[in-house]
């Protein structure tokens, strides 16, 4: 699943991709061929370089959880004059990109070249194609994305309170700014699906301050370092309360008003990509995204049909192994009604799930050489988001802060959370899954820093679902309700092949993919529906799980081919995860040259 803030940036900033702390002047890089003497290579680190100052400049709320953070009063512009003035300077780095000879650059260079290529292409596509006007998705945005700022931040002294408080000053500005870009949307005819919204209320309403002290923005004045003084405790906490009570309040209560008595009104009836301006172009450019390959709408909703087709039948021997004697929709309600499949409390949930999580830490040594060293925890899903979200996530934190990677695990309506599908989610979203590959990209040594907080879906979605089946090799799925799970997981991932393209290619209605969707999964009701919001508000990113695993499995079929007996599987994945998150292309190169290593 994807999580939250993408090392760094939240989904409403996706517009300007993941450049997280300014490099410095520096062109030796890990396995480099050409240094200094290479005029191309010089030319390449100081686009890095400008790039990098630029997002710092304009962006600093990105920069919240790093150190010597530049602009600490700051969070940044986010009207539509500022998203134009972005993609200028995109455009112009861009050509001077393409003028570098990939040839004349070493290995390394060549993945620096190819991902910034990558990143600000597609910034400047997002642009033209009115993306950046559709901030909102069924479980995330602006006015959500903010709440988890105060978590990014460390403090230590007297002065990193004074900045937040600062910055907490400045959030009717930011609603502002993300305001008059909504309205731009509404404008040019691209607004987030009317049917979203439903219930979208709650997300802005309990931020709203009646008591600053029981505010989540709050949280960082609850215990302060002693190093501070009693005194200037006193004042922190007198100019604290007054900005939550007058900055915070007023922003959350503007967007409130904005939401609900003019955008909403205005927002489309219709569900699809197809019907926005130059719709089939639009999902076209995001499948072209989030699968980093060149496949269209049409390969992918018949590459799903065979998918869903060739899982049903593993499923079904299960049915029969369990001595099930019903149709397979049958034994799906079967699930989904009986009490032994499901927690009683929020507490057994995440015992239940910690326990997964521990059992597959002491499984890492004999599949991975390289291990990360920072450490995770498990928590719930926050309850003021916890009705409309997945039933599982991994937010990730900076390697320099003092915060662990955090599994949520969703314990709102407890009979929608299965039992059978708990291992599957916990090797997805904390390890092998997203918390050990993101927390290695962050530990990666020599490398620009726009690499070690880049996201790119088809490879971290897809290395998170290529961990569930790795969970077999791995001893998980004992239990054939479990592998069951497990199953009902791919078919879900398969599934999202099918219903994406079906939303935003061929006009499929929101009830048609929810029966779609509980019709081939074991998934809830609930979770069926929530899911079905979510690929409607987020086109195309749904399809980079499965797109990326069945990219990684060949891969890795093709160097056991390749290899026979001399095929490590710890050096495989080691190699696997040693440029941090690349394309699916640089994937392929990047395996080639493991096995001609053999």
């Amino acid at each position: 699943m994807k999580y939250i803030l993408k090392f760094g940036l939240p989904i409403s900033l996706i517009f300007f991709t993941a450049f997280i702390k300014p490099q410095q002047p520096k062109f030796f890089y890990k396995n480099a061929l050409l240094t200094l003497e290479n005029p191309d290579s010089v030319r390449l680190h100081e686009i890095i370089n400008a790039v990098s100052e630029f997002n710092k400049k304009e962006f600093p709320i990105a920069y919240a959880g790093t150190q010597n953070d530049g602009q600490p009063t700051e969070l940044g512009h986010f009207s539509p004059t500022d998203f134009a003035h972005t993609t200028a300077f995109y455009e112009k780095k861009l050509g001077e990109l393409f003028s570098i000879q990939n040839e004349n650059l070493g290995w390394e260079d060549q993945i620096n070249r190819e991902l910034l290529i990558f990143t600000l292409d597609d910034n400047v596509k997002t642009y033209k194609n009115g993306l950046w006007m559709m901030p909102l998705l069924n479980d995330e945005g602006p006015q959500i994305d903010i709440v988890y700022f105060p978590s990014s931040l460390s403090f230590r002294t007297a002065g990193d309170y004074d900045n937040y408080i600062a910055r907490l000053n400045k959030l009717p500005n930011y609603f502002s700014d993300w305001i008059s870009t909504l309205r731009e949307g509404v404008q040019r005819g691209f607004t987030t699906p009317k049917i979203i919204l439903d219930g979208y209320e709650t997300t802005w309403r309990s931020q709203y301050v009646t008591n600053p002290d029981s505010s989540k923005f709050f949280k960082p004045f609850l215990k302060m370092p002693a190093t501070i003084t009693d005194v200037e405790q006193k004042r922190i906490l007198q100019a604290g309360r007054a900005a939550i009570s007058t900055s915070v309040d007023k922003a959350f209560r503007d967007f409130g008003n904005f939401m609900e008595n003019e955008y909403r009104p205005a927002c489309r009836t219709s569900i699809g990509a197809y019907a926005l301006p130059d719709g089939k172009k639009f999902y076209a450019q995001r499948i072209k995204y989030f699968t980093t390959l060149d496949k269209s709408a049409k390969e992918i909703h018949v590459l799903g049909l065979q998918e869903v087709a060739r899982i049903q039948i593993e499923m079904e021997r299960i049915i029969k192994e369990v001595g099930f004697k019903g149709t397979f929709r049958e034994f799906l309600n079967s699930l989904r009604n009986n009490p032994k499949f499901y927690a009683k409390t929020p507490q057994e949930l995440l015992e239940k799930a910690s326990f997964i999580a521990k059992k597959a830490d002491g499984k890492l040594p004999a599949f991975f050489g390289k291990l990360p060293r920072q450490p995770y925890t498990v928590a719930p899903v926050p309850d003021y988001i916890a009705p409309r979200y997945t039933g599982g996530r991994y937010v990730p934190a900076p390697i320099e802060s003092n915060s662990p990677g955090t599994y949520w695990v969703n314990t709102y309506d407890l009979p929608s959370r299965p039992l059978y599908v708990l291992e599957s989610l916990t090797l997805h979203e904390a390890v092998p899954g997203h918390h050990l590959q993101g927390s290695l990209t962050q530990e990666l040594k020599g490398f620009p820093d726009f690499r070690q907080n880049l996201y790119i879906n088809a490879f971290g979605e897809g290395w998170a679902l290529y961990c569930e089946h790795l969970g077999i090799e791995m001893g998980f799925y004992q239990d054939p309700y479990a592998q069951f799970g497990r199953l009902t997981y791919e078919m879900w991932r398969a599934s999202r092949l099918v219903v994406d393209t079906g939303i935003h290619e061929y006009g499929w209605t929101r009830e048609q993919v929810i029966d779609f969707l509980s019709e081939h999964t074991a998934l809830s009701i609930h979770e069926c529906t929530t899911e079905t919001d979510r690929y409607i508000s987020w086109p195309g990113q749904a399809l980079s799980y499965k797109i990326g695993e069945l990219k990684i499995r060949e891969l890795r079929a093709h160097a056991e081919k390749t290899m026979g007996a001399k095929f490590d599987i710890r050096k495989f994945h080691d190699a696997i995860l040693s440029e941090g998150t690349v394309t699916m292309g640089i994937l392929e190169k990047l395996v080639k040259r493991f096995e001609e290593y053999k």
